[in-house]
């Protein structure tokens, strides 16, 4: 487990970049007109790198404590919110 909860912390991090990329042209959703799931959408891809950020802070103390099995099941959270961010993007 302490492996794996590595490997998903540095992908995460890696994925730090986009996501807040992300986050910071979230706010052109809205030029084709307002919908209820675009502000889904839009609330979600803000919290994604907030998510992430906490996220990790969060594993990694878990980590250093030898908690490994709660380290990895914290550093799934932000996969989650992806899975949502994906699921309201093709219900729009």
């Amino acid at each position: 487990m302490k492996i794996a909860t590595i490997i998903l912390n540095v992908l995460l991090l890696l994925g730090l970049v986009p996501a807040i990329m992300g986050a910071m042209t979230s706010p052109m959703i809205f030029d084709s007109g307002q919908n209820p799931n675009l502000w889904r959408v839009f609330i979600t891809m803000l919290a994604l790198p907030v998510v992430i950020i906490i996220c990790q802070i969060i594993s990694w103390i878990a980590y250093f404590r030898q908690k490994y099995d709660f380290a990895f099941r914290v550093s799934i959270i932000p996969l989650v919110n992806l899975i949502l961010l994906i699921i309201f993007m093709f219900s729009m």
